[in-house]
């Protein structure tokens, strides 16, 4: 019977039942197809997975009594200056650092690392305001081992920030972006820094060429403060791989080697931004003082570093809680850095251990 000829009851509970049949057809299909698509990524990055270390090219740079290990984020791949580091420490410098690689994958590293290469004289680690509210990327991840267990799109604890409440509807909704990354990488798509997601800048810079994206309409933009801006809270440690950063210091411990926990200067634009800056260091603090090799060195810090200066970074503004630094900035922070861990290693020479103050 055509819902115009029944009787309102009747139509009302027509129009309830064809509603929940929508409903639970939609719920039914999302779940397998989101299903389908889990399947499928857990069976691509196990794919991946090698028994040997693959390391990208210009991972080594320079020589000398040993090496230093770099760890972190793409700020801190354009952070860190391996040719002056590696001049005034007389060390080879190992970067691992790029787009993705947050505390599981440099754990996951050091693992693969200690197999097959002598022990690091000493360890930089560069720290990310954000970093505990990241996956590490799956791909890359995968690659270090066969062994790794790899949450491919797990939905579980999942928001999409864009309609939260959608979310909670649907899987394939909730892990857009996740499912994103996925089809990018199945479609061999590069997505390192040079894809400019939230962990990367909009462009890769060319040796020897001038550090700036492409469609960047200059650096004033930086200086520019507006009235009002969004703001991002900090999730705390150990948040989504916070755990992993812990497991990380053990084993360097057990391995006694010297860790430096290195706060990176941001932007005044992107600390204003990141405004629980305090809570995040305290964790930091907290967490290094669990170890007797662990040191924290802390140059987001306007007496150790010009923040205000926009030369100094690549990007980041108000709003924007991710910047890097510029050619410039690296450079300069870079040498500040390496006069600083000269005199930790001296200390060490002369049996006093690298000092432990936290930073201003």
């Amino acid at each position: 019977m055509a819902p115009e000829h029944m009787s309102p009851t009747r139509r009302l509970a027509w129009f309830f039942g064809l509603g929940l049949l929508l409903a639970v057809s939609f719920w039914a299909w999302d779940r397998l197809l989101f299903t389908a698509l889990r399947v499928s990524a857990a069976r691509y990055y196990a794919s991946l997975g090698t028994d040997t270390l693959q390391l990208r090219k210009g991972t080594f740079y320079g020589s000398g009594d040993g090496d230093i290990l770099v760890l972190g984020s793409s700020r801190a791949r354009y952070a860190f200056a391996q040719d002056i580091l590696s001049s005034r420490l007389n060390k080879r410098v190992v970067k691992e650092a790029g787009a993705g690689e947050f505390p599981k994958h440099n754990y996951y590293f050091y693992q693969k690392w200690r197999l097959g290469f002598p022990r690091p004289k000493l360890v930089l680690y560069g720290l990310d305001y954000f970093m505990f509210e990241k996956d590490s990327d799956l791909q890359k991840l995968a690659r270090l081992g066969k062994n790794i267990e790899l949450a491919a799109l797990n939905p579980h604890g999942r928001v999409n920030p864009s309609w939260p409440l959608l979310s909670r509807v649907s899987w394939l909704f909730r892990m857009k972006p996740e499912i994103d990354g996925f089809l990018g990488d199945l479609m061999k798509f590069d997505r390192g820094a040079e894809a400019g997601g939230e962990d990367a800048p909009r462009a890769a810079p060319k040796p020897g060429r001038k550090r700036r994206p492409a469609g960047w309409k200059g650096r004033q933009t930086l200086a520019v403060k507006p009235e009002s801006w969004a703001t991002r809270a900090y999730r705390a440690l150990p948040g989504v791989e916070g755990a992993y950063l812990e497991r990380l210091l053990q084993d360097l411990e057990q391995d006694n080697v010297p860790v430096f926990l290195v706060m990176i200067p941001d932007y005044v634009g992107a600390n204003d931004t990141n405004f629980e800056q305090a809570k995040f260091k305290a964790d930091m603090r907290a967490l290094a003082a669990r170890f007797s090799r662990v040191r924290i060195l802390d140059f987001n810090h306007a007496d150790r570093f010009d923040l205000e200066d926009a030369g100094n970074f690549w990007d980041g503004a108000w709003g924007k809680s991710n910047c890097h630094l510029s050619l410039k900035g690296m450079k300069d922070f870079t040498a500040r850095l390496a006069a600083e861990l000269e005199r930790a290693c001296k200390d060490a020479r002369a049996g006093t251990g690298p000092e432990r103050r936290p930073g201003p």
